[in-house]
């Protein structure tokens, strides 16, 4: 499994670092590209990198995320051909892709990119899941745990003894939320 994430800005870039070294660790390749001015970096990314992987099984992840442990899931089991996080209490779709290697999975991205061309006022996540819920689908999808998405400050307190595998930092907002002005 190849992993991927695209970088937008220097501050992508500082995080993904971070991701391709966390994957390295746990014996993972990561690929970063570069983001076009595209507005869809999840569905760019996981078209070039499974078109130059060869059949190989991509998983996209932000940038601002990085692995604590081995996605056994993902590694090991294979009776699916895609693999998202769906939020228990929205039902959207977040955190990291997993597209099977192989035509089942390059037609999905078809039909994502086709439907993106379609719809390019609703964002590429909410594209993804209309293809995934589109009765007839010929794909086996895998709901991945909140381990596979978490941000520690919105999961830790729902979830108190959970062992996350793909951490997410999700910035916006919060380092500017951070700094106190004194008066």
């Amino acid at each position: 499994m190849k992993i991927l994430s695209s970088i937008g800005d220097a501050f992508d870039g500082q995080f993904a670092l971070r991701l391709r070294s966390s994957a390295r660790t746990l014996g993972l390749d990561c690929e970063l590209f570069e983001r076009s001015q595209s507005d869809r970096p999840r569905l760019s990314a996981l078209i070039r990198g499974l078109s130059e992987a060869k059949g190989e099984d991509v998983l996209y992840v932000d940038p601002d995320a990085h692995l604590l442990r081995r996605p056994d899931i993902l590694l090991d089991e294979k009776d699916y051909d895609v693999a998202v996080y769906y939020d228990s209490k929205t039902l959207e779709l977040s955190g990291p892709i997993f597209v099977r290697g192989g035509s089942r999975g390059a037609a999905l991205l078809m039909e994502w990119s086709t439907l993106q061309d379609v719809l390019p006022e609703f964002g590429e996540m909410e594209n993804l899941s209309r293809v995934l819920s589109r009765p007839g689908l010929r794909l086996d999808v895998r709901r991945v745990p909140v381990t596979y998405a978490w941000v520690e400050r919105q999961h830790r307190s729902i979830h108190p003894k959970a062992s996350p595998i793909i951490v997410h930092f999700k910035t916006d907002g919060l380092l500017s939320g951070r700094m106190k002005v004194a008066r």
